[in-house]
């Protein structure tokens, strides 16, 4: 009878094992879905037509021209000043290969006749709202959306940045970089239904920067299992002052109200 008893228990338990590892594929694919953002499906895009092999990884650092003598302009650094006045100019640029205003002027085509680096045309190529997503993310890395220079959100991005926060969480804090071991089976962003889910609360937020972790998921037996197998883990910012905290909790508020800045005012020039 013990022996009958124990292969039940033995059985059972490999069933529920079993039912966890098939049911987990189908919960990454929930939240992989749930949590979509349009700067996260612009950077899958942007990787997957090769925008990348030209401007650089992530769009930081774009190739050498041959014929040019420069760069291929880069998303990051300010360099988009040079290039676009407006979010349209960059809708313009994924469709076209070039803005119409830089179209209609002789020394840009001139410029752009000798590159030996040529900007391909996207349209007809990609859907339309592909098209809209390479743009969102085009202006998050490029900075024309931030928040209010002097205002608490914007100190609170340039801590982000300074500690490389983005590295991990992706372009604005947009997530889903790939972290093997994980629940979701990716890096949470700092808005959307990932972020809700894991961060409640202020005090969850400080927590979790603080200590690498919140004591409520640490003390899920089922979380905590999870978070040790986890390939990247969030480190501790014990060191972060009250007002640090401040800042970054800030910027995750202008996150959520401006859907990852996307409804922000453009920077325009």
């Amino acid at each position: 009878m013990k022996r009958r008893r124990l292969l039940i228990a033995v059985g059972t338990g490999a069933v529920l094992l079993a039912g966890a590892a098939l049911a987990l594929p189908v919960v990454r694919v929930y939240w992989r879905v749930h949590s979509s953002n349009p700067v996260r499906r612009g950077l899958e895009v942007a990787t997957r037509v090769g925008c990348f092999s030209c401007h650089g990884p992530m769009g930081t650092a774009g190739i050498p021209d041959p014929k040019l003598g420069d760069d291929v302009p880069s998303w990051s650094g300010g360099v988009f000043m040079m290039y676009v006045k407006s979010d349209e100019e960059v809708r313009e640029y994924v469709q076209d290969g070039v803005s119409r205003r830089r179209a209609e002027s002789e020394s840009a085509s001139a410029v752009r006749r000798r590159a030996a680096i040529q900007m391909p045309a996207f349209r007809g190529t990609l859907t339309a709202r592909e098209i809209d997503d390479v743009v969102a993310a085009f202006l998050i890395i490029s900075g024309m959306k931030r928040p209010a220079d002097g205002s608490t959100e914007a100190r609170g991005l340039e801590l982000a940045e300074k500690h490389r926060c983005f590295s991990c969480h992706e372009a604005g804090g947009s997530g889903g970089r790939p972290n093997r071991g994980s629940f979701t089976g990716f890096v949470p962003g700092w808005y959307g239904a990932d972020f809700r889910d894991l961060v409640r609360t202020r005090a969850d937020f400080v927590e979790w920067v603080r200590k690498g972790t919140i004591e409520r998921l640490s003390d899920n037996r089922l979380a905590r299992r999870f978070i040790r197998r986890q390939r990247l883990r969030m480190p501790a910012y014990s060191d972060l002052s009250d007002d640090d905290l401040g800042a970054l909790w800030a910027h995750v508020g202008w996150l959520e109200k401006t859907r990852g800045g996307l409804d922000a005012p453009s920077a325009s020039y």
